[in-house]
This record gives C-alpha cells, sequence and structure tokens, in this order.
C-alpha cells in the first residue's frame, strides 16, 4: 500500500496525534506535528512510526512512561498491565483484550538506597497508570524458598521484595485498580514453562516468548510477558476488586 498524505495523517491520528503540515512529500521529509499533549514536534515519518516519541514529553517524564511506544487505550478495550516487579529492575508487559501490545523494563536508580529504590517504583508506577490506564494489574507474587542462617542473603531479599510488594498493592488500593498476584510456579505451570533451576527457567520463558510472538527480549521483560499472558487466560480467578468487600 503507498504511503500518501492521508496515510500519515491517518496513522497519526490513530495513535492520539496530528498532522499540522499541509503536504507529504516523502518518509524523510520533515513535518510538523502535534503529539497527544499538545506540543509541537517536527520530525519524519519515517522516525516517527518507529519511536512515536515527543522530546518535551520526555523532558517532562521522569519515569519513562510516555516515552516507551504504548498504543492509546480504545474504547471498549480491556487492558491489563502484568509486573515483574523488583527493587532494581522492573519488567512490564500490556495486553489488550489479550493481546500483548507493548512491554519493556521500569530501572531504579542502583545508587539510591532501598526506600529510596521503592518510592521509585511506587511513583513510576503511578504514572504508568495514569498514562497507560490499565483495567487490571497482575503482579508476581513474592516466596521464599530457602531459610536458615547460610541463606540469609535470599531472606534478606524476600524482605524487600514484600517492602516493595506491600507498597505496590497499597497504591493499587489508593488508586483503586483491581490487581492480582501469581506464584512464579503457577503461571510456569499454566503456561508449561518447563525447566530447573533459576536460569533455565529464565531462558524457557525467553524461549517461550520467541515462540508465541516471535520476538527476543530480556529475561525481564519475558517473565513479566508470562505473567500477563497468565492473567489474559485466568484473570477473573485472581482478581481483587478494591470496590467490594473482600
Amino acid at each position: 500500500m503507498p504511503i500518501n498524505f492521508f496515510t500519515v495523517s491517518n496513522h497519526l491520528e490513530e495513535n492520539g496525534w496530528k498532522l499540522l503540515s499541509s503536504e507529504y512529500k516523502n518518509m524523510k521529509t520533515p513535518l510538523l506535528m502535534k503529539c497527544p499533549e499538545g506540543h509541537d514536534v517536527e520530525d519524519t515519518y519515517e522516525h516517527w512510526r518507529k519511536h512515536m516519541l515527543c522530546d518535551k514529553c520526555v523532558a517532562g517524564d521522569p519515569y519513562k512512561v510516555k516515552k516507551n511506544k504504548v498504543p492509546i487505550k480504545k474504547i471498549d478495550t480491556r487492558r491489563i498491565l502484568a509486573l515483574d516487579a523488583a527493587t532494581n529492575v522492573s519488567g512490564y508487559s500490556i495486553y489488550d483484550n489479550g493481546t500483548l501490545v507493548s512491554y519493556g523494563t521500569y530501572k531504579a536508580d542502583e545508587k539510591l538506597d532501598t526506600t529510596e529504590r521503592i518510592n521509585q517504583v511506587k511513583l513510576w508506577l503511578r504514572a504508568a497508570l495514569k498514562e497507560w490506564q490499565p483495567d487490571f494489574v497482575g503482579i508476581e507474587h513474592i516466596q521464599l524458598q530457602t531459610f536458615g542462617a547460610k541463606n540469609a542473603p535470599q531472606v534478606e531479599m524476600y524482605r524487600v521484595l514484600a517492602n516493595l510488594q506491600g507498597v505496590l498493592l497499597d497504591t493499587l488500593f489508593e488508586e483503586k485498580v483491581e490487581c492480582g498476584l501469581v506464584y512464579s510456579s503457577t503461571w510456569r505451570k499454566t503456561l508449561a514453562v518447563e525447566a530447573s533451576g533459576r536460569e533455565n527457567k529464565k531462558k524457557a520463558a525467553q524461549d517461550k516468548v520467541q515462540n508465541w510472538y516471535h520476538i527476543k527480549c530480556t529475561q525481564d521483560e519475558a517473565d513479566a510477558i508470562c505473567i500477563g499472558k497468565y492473567f489474559t487466560l485466568t484473570e477473573k480467578k485472581e482478581t481483587t476488586s478494591w470496590g467490594e468487600d473482600i
């Protein structure tokens, strides 16, 4: 299908943008556009369709939620945001009506202490809720599998993740967004992500994502994509509705 003025204009409008230029010559011609936040942007169609970024929005977006290529939520869409949450790198995926539409990671500032990083993840989640408007958030549950003095590092990690999970659940409660938790063993069994050993399990998740969607991604992204896929299949069984007595 040939690309013309109307093709470009319609593509921009579908993503919340507006074409201000009155003519289109080719994909490398600079065009004047208006982003969904009302900023004037000059960019080529070739570059825009790959990134869909507004520099002014990115500059005012410390949590990098507008920077990520997430389609505007359409009417009659059930959007699920899935998180493989951590205080360092958190993977996320977004499904619209069961279809994977975006995925990525959020990295907290490793120079900060644990409490400050947890606060960063909370603020990132708030920004993501506002920008992406999910109807449901699915989070991987924490689990302590080893005990004893020799396993102190694992116990400390569990404590930190428990603190993070509590903050995220409280944030979702305050924002009145439905949510659910799932153990990694549960989503792996449901999706037939079979392997033994932590690294093999991570690789198995990446292989599944490659098989399902023909994309290569990081381990954090792969886990988040799997978590999201699990909730698209079983969401009603795991949902917590903050507007109801539970």
